[in-house]
C-alpha cells in the first residue's frame, strides 16, 4: 500500500475539504440534483478518511485505487468497531463510486437518500475525533 507521511495538524485541511463536499451534498439533495449529491458524498468520505488517517497517524494513501484509503483508514483501529462501522460506510459508498461517477445510468433519489446516510455517519464519527 503506497502511503504519504502528512503532518497531523494538516488533518484540519482534509476534514474542512470533507465538510465543504458534505455541504455540496447537502445542497445537492434539496435541488434534486442526485448525481452531484451522489458524488459529493463520496467524496466527503474520502476525504474524512484521510482526514482520520493524517489525524491518528501522520500518514494518507497515495496509491490510485480508494480501496488501499479504506483499508488504510480500517487500519487505524482494527479491533476497534466504531472504526469498523465507519469502514463499512466508507465501503459502501466506493462500491458505487465508478458506477455513479462514471456510469451509464442516473442516480436517484433512493441513491441519493443512501449515500447521504453514508456520508453523514463517516463524517460525524471523524468530526467527533477531530478538534480544529
Amino acid at each position: 500500500m503506497k502511503t504519504r507521511s502528512t503532518d497531523r495538524f494538516k488533518a484540519n485541511v482534509y476534514i474542512k475539504r470533507a465538510e465543504q463536499c458534505k455541504n455540496a451534498m447537502q445542497r445537492s439533495f434539496e435541488a434534486c440534483e442526485w448525481d452531484a449529491c451522489v458524488s459529493n458524498a463520496i467524496l466527503c468520505a474520502i476525504s474524512s478518511a484521510d482526514a482520520y488517517c493524517v489525524h491518528k497517524n501522520g500518514i494518507r494513501s497515495a496509491g490510485d485505487d480508494h480501496r488501499e484509503a479504506a483499508l488504510l483508514f480500517r487500519s487505524t483501529g482494527p479491533s476497534d468497531p466504531d472504526i469498523g462501522r465507519a469502514y463499512e460506510h466508507l465501503s459502501k459508498l466506493l462500491d458505487i463510486k465508478s458506477i455513479a461517477q462514471y456510469g451509464d445510468r442516473s442516480q436517484d433519489e433512493k441513491d441519493a437518500v443512501q449515500a447521504v446516510k453514508h456520508a453523514e455517519r463517516l463524517f460525524d464519527f471523524v468530526r467527533s475525533k477531530i478538534q480544529c
